[in-house]
């Protein structure tokens, strides 16, 4: 006589605990939600290898990041709810100090303080402050407010210490060919449940369900580095990002690489950001590590939120990519509320933006 299987009973599996999905069971849980969550915690997860960096104003022009007046603050509440809940500190407000590599740029960036759009982020030259006499000078210096950093790996860590204990992750590699549906619900080896959520990073590219979304990954390329008694206190935005981190530790980033096969370290990428750092400080450092990982990222810029339009107990929050650290707050959020209350996604993240387009 054959035994019917027995299933635990939950009400979301989490596939990928990334940030994305770290940040996904946390809401779920303190919404009195149940959870199971599959990660197989590849060490170049591109969560583990980012800096963390929220960064209001970008690129040469001085652009203001998208919805990013609604983003700093909702970030920064809900790493804060985290570092009590978690009982470890994660959330570091930090300014940025720009080096202006020209005139006009100086005068670019003196334009944008008088501009009512991003006044509020960027200020005039402060000077360098802990940096003077560190590293080589530009033509000016400009400094960003309301930036801050989120350490990364300690709070996936500790988010995966936590499950783990509570027996509520399984680390092991995620096999969809065991996927089964059955009468509205979601069965996977032991577990059973009301939908199944992938948060998978740049894995989602193989995903058999949401795969054929527009993804775009690119590799970068990483060190972490010692920089004895530099005592910098800021981020510094140079040739490349310095970003403080713990005892005298620095995150040194990053590469672009858009073609690469996969996500191993490259000795050329290492000498290239090695070649960079030397221009930039004028003091010694020392490697203490290299790393790689995949970022993923989307055609539009633009996250991967929402049901599968054909199958809803299949859902995805992905796609971050490089400002993960400050979109993924806020997506988490919109998708659980979307979830538990039937609240619309904004059209510029719901995946059914690509329903249209085809």
């Amino acid at each position: 006589m054959n035994k019917t299987p027995t299933y635990q009973g939950v009400d979301f599996i989490i596939v990928g605990q990334g940030l994305t999905g770290s940040l996904l069971a946390h809401a779920l849980l303190q919404k009195g939600k149940t959870i199971h969550v599959f990660d197989n915690h590849h060490q170049h997860a591109s969560s583990k290898v980012a800096a963390g960096i929220i960064n209001p104003v970008t690129g040469r022009r001085v652009v203001k990041s998208w919805l990013i007046d609604d983003l700093i603050p909702f970030a920064k509440r809900t790493y804060k709810e985290l570092e009590t809940r978690l009982g470890i500190k994660i959330y570091y407000e930090r300014n940025v100090i720009r080096i202006l590599f020209s005139i006009k740029d100086e005068n670019k960036w003196l334009e944008k303080t008088g501009d009512q759009t991003v006044a509020k982020y960027v200020l005039e030259n402060k000077g360098l402050g802990s940096f003077s006499r560190k590293i080589n000078e530009g033509e000016g210096v400009g400094e960003i407010q309301y930036s801050s950093q989120v350490d990364m790996p300690l709070l996936l860590d500790t988010t995966k210490t936590l499950f783990l204990n509570d027996k509520i992750l399984d680390v092991e590699k995620f096999d969809y060919q065991l996927v089964r549906f059955e009468k509205e619900q979601v069965f996977y080896k032991k577990i059973k449940a009301k939908k199944i959520i992938f948060c998978e990073g740049q894995q989602g590219r193989n995903n058999p369900w949401f795969g054929k979304l527009p993804f775009e990954v690119a590799k970068g390329e990483v060190l972490l580095v010692k920089i004895p008694n530099a005592n910098f206190d800021k981020i510094l935005k140079h040739k490349l990002f310095v970003v403080p981190l713990q005892n005298d530790l620095y995150w040194i980033g990053s590469t672009y690489d858009w073609d690469s096969p996969d996500d191993l370290p490259t000795e050329e990428a290492k000498q290239l950001l090695i070649h960079k750092l030397k221009k930039v400080l004028t003091i010694p450092f020392e490697i203490v590590d290299h790393q790689a990982a995949i970022r993923p990222t989307t055609f539009d810029r633009r996250p991967l939120v929402g049901l599968h339009p054909e199958n809803t107990l299949l859902g995805i929050v992905n796609g971050m990519g490089t400002k993960g650290a400050s979109l993924a707050p806020y997506f988490v959020n919109q998708f659980v509320e979307f979830l538990l209350e039937g609240k619309a996604l904004d059209k510029e993240a719901d995946i059914a933006r690509w329903e249209k387009e085809d």
